[in-house]
């Protein structure tokens, strides 16, 4: 073959490779990192000002350590940025077009612009002088740190670091210091229009992963056990290079077996034909984090179709669906929502539970909250908070009805799907579960 020839082909299976491993789900190291710094960077620029102004905040501190990260560090950051032993990153409302960026501290690389408008080299106590000297060139009124005691991802500040940063400043600005807690709410919230479809890119890696896992090339019923599935979807995640942020898990509701929903099934728990599985599962990709609940059946020997009980189960949970997305508004506080979703649900006769919450960089996420699996009503500033354009919420919810092929046991069917609210309301990532999923 002409050597010609022979790098044409060979350039041709690389594209094909490079092509199938996207379609499998699986964006390169590269291409992660460049979405990241894209989506990172813009944020910056576009929406931390707003948010400092809307908290009256002129100074926002983010401190971080190696093996003690702050939540919010990966977001403030270009892809690669190590936090070093005590990196300071600060934001500073001047009165520009965005706030001013400057990063204090070691390793030093990838932190330039256009992330950073300056890079100060500095260790130990110069880390401290460099604090002081920005405070009092800038002279802020109100100090944000990351104390929080409703958001986590917003309560990345140690009492040891708080400490230093105090000493660090002296009395007169340490009296200045406040929790970040909305700051960090409105600047993590706050979606930019195109991660739309990187959150849906991995809701359909998500999919395609526990469609794969639930059918007769993984499951053998009599055989397989819960243990069996949930290691094959872990297995698949590494397959793709994606990370969970919860251990999977599989609850079984069972003919003539009590059931409790806030339990999951034992890794040797055996799949039996005629068993409604359920899933909860989600991933880390893309800076994002998945959510998602799914119910299967396993078919017995001679069904050709799910029982017809087990279908209106799945049904009452959908119309509780559709109930709490039309309630779901910009403005709305999650207390509104959940009650009037509830008023709702009630007057349809459903026996229902709703415990919906953010979703985004984190699973949960910083956003309102609608509803409690244990309390009810969302307690707390999480159901305080309005729903926000552009956010996106994971649906969270339940049904139980009696099922007349299992003598009227009743079946919880608890779904959990993902979506934004958009102009024109909340729409899903991926298509929401309204047939079952078949295990023959």
């Amino acid at each position: 073959m002409p050597k010609r020839s022979l790098l044409l082909l060979l350039s041709m299976l690389l594209c094909a490779a490079s092509a199938s491993a996207h379609v499998d789900g699986a964006r390169s190291e590269r291409e992660r990192a460049a979405l990241h710094d894209r989506i990172v960077l813009k944020k910056l620029d576009t929406v931390l000002g707003p948010a400092m102004k809307a908290n009256d905040i002129q100074m926002w501190i983010v401190l971080t350590r190696e093996y003690n990260v702050d939540p919010v560090f990966p977001f403030v950051t270009p892809d690669g940025t190590y936090p070093g032993g005590r990196n300071t990153y600060v934001f500073i409302e001047t009165g520009g077009s965005r706030p001013e960026r400057i990063a204090i501290g070691s390793h030093q690389w990838k932190q330039g612009a256009p992330f950073f408008d300056r890079v100060i080299a500095a260790r130990g106590d110069d880390v401290a002088k460099e604090i002081r000297k920005l405070a009092e060139q800038h002279q802020p009124k109100r100090i944000g740190i990351n104390m929080a005691d409703q958001t986590s991802a917003a309560d990345g500040l140690t009492a040891s670091m708080r400490d230093w940063l105090q000493r660090a400043l002296g009395p007169d600005f340490s009296g200045r210091l406040m929790s970040a807690e909305r700051l960090v709410i409105d600047y993590l919230d706050t979606r930019l229009p195109e991660e739309e479809a990187l959150f849906r890119e991995a809701a359909e890696l998500t999919r395609r992963i526990w469609e794969e896992a639930f059918t007769r090339k993984v499951i053998t019923p009599g055989k397989t056990t819960v243990g069996d599935v949930l290691w094959f979807i872990r297995q698949r995640c590494a397959d793709h290079n994606v990370g969970i942020w919860f251990r999977p898990d599989i609850r079984v509701q069972r003919r003539g077996v009590k059931f409790d929903p806030s339990e999951v099934a034992p890794d040797d728990f055996v799949i039996e034909r005629g068993d409604v599985l359920h899933l909860d599962f989600g991933i880390i990709y893309l800076d994002f984090h998945t959510d998602y609940q799914k119910h299967f059946y396993v078919a017995r020997d001679d069904e050709k179709d799910v029982p017809a009980g087990l279908k209106r189960a799945l049904a009452n949970s959908n119309r509780l669906q559709d109930i709490l997305l039309s309630e779901m508004k910009p403005g709305r506080t999650g207390e509104e929502v959940y009650t009037a979703s509830m008023e709702r649900a009630q007057a349809d006769g459903l026996q229902a539970m709703i415990y919906s919450h953010s979703i985004g960089n984190f699973g949960h996420f910083v956003g309102a909250a609608i509803g409690s699996f244990t309390t009810g009503p969302t307690r707390g500033l999480r159901g305080q908070l309005p729903l926000r354009l552009g956010s996106y919420t994971s649906i969270e919810l339940n049904t139980k009805t009696a099922v007349a092929e299992w003598d009227g046991q009743e079946v919880f069917i608890m779904l959990e799907d993902d979506a934004a609210l958009t102009p024109t309301g909340m729409k899903w990532f991926v298509p929401r579960q309204t047939e079952w999923y078949m295990v023959r």
